[in-house]
């Protein structure tokens, strides 16, 4: 089934180029020019992955993120913020921190840009399979988490690092490996997004046991009876 992909970008020369490499890539692509009109297109049909342009004259990336997110609800697809100046660190913690999936700056040559949409699509298909330990069952690809019957209402990136830590049972997961695969970034910048995932974790459970922290390297998963 062709891959449904929406292009957010109020440049619309750049817009059209991004949406036609796409397509010569065999995607589906649809284009908005703006927040407000990529929101109201997501109401009529998700995307299986949208590319937002950061700064737009009605809102920027982090905004357009804020109203997907829905009151703090998971983002139901892998969003790709495509920027021009807005690419310093500080942004791309932000953007990342708000849901984001990737930060891609305009202008990057085109096989990265394909490969980046072709790997957050290939995890949202389920490249980490579904797994339980104990009383814990974890399916990151459905955005779906459960302690016994209770359902945990987990960001995609917190629902990603506890399906790793569990697949890694007993193991010590460094805090960079977990950087690297859970955010694509070993920029230390995102330590604190990490923490806050651990937290958020920790509080779903309402067992902190589950994820133990190693002082000075990471976390390991310890299955609770």
């Amino acid at each position: 089934m062709t891959a449904k992909l929406l292009v957010v970008d109020d440049e619309p020369r750049t817009a059209e180029l991004t949406a036609l490499l796409l397509r010569r890539a065999g995607y589906s692509v649809e284009v908005a020019s703006s927040g407000t009109e990529a929101l109201e297109r997501i109401r009529t049909g998700s995307p299986d992955l949208m590319l937002l342009d950061y700064e737009m004259p009605d809102m920027e990336a982090p905004e357009v993120l804020d109203s997907l997110r829905s009151g703090g609800a998971r983002i139901p697809f892998p969003v790709i913020i495509l920027t021009g100046a807005r690419h310093s660190p500080a942004d791309q913690v932000i953007g990342l921190e708000r849901g984001a999936t990737d930060f891609v700056v305009k202008g990057t040559d085109r096989q990265v840009v394909l490969a980046r949409v072709h790997s957050a699509l290939r995890e949202r298909a389920g490249s980490l399979t579904a797994i339980t330990r104990g009383r814990l069952h974890v399916d990151a690809s459905r955005g779906e988490a459960r302690l016994g019957d209770r359902v945990l209402k987990l960001e995609r990136r917190p629902l990603l690092m506890l399906q790793l830590l569990a697949n890694r049972s007993g193991e010590v997961v460094s805090r960079a490996e977990l950087l690297e695969k859970v955010w694509g970034s070993s920029y230390k910048g995102f330590e604190h997004s990490l923490e806050q995932a651990v937290h958020q974790v920790r509080r779903e459970l309402k067992e902190p046991a589950w994820i133990e922290t190693v002082r000075g390297i990471g976390y390991r998963f310890v299955v609770q009876p």
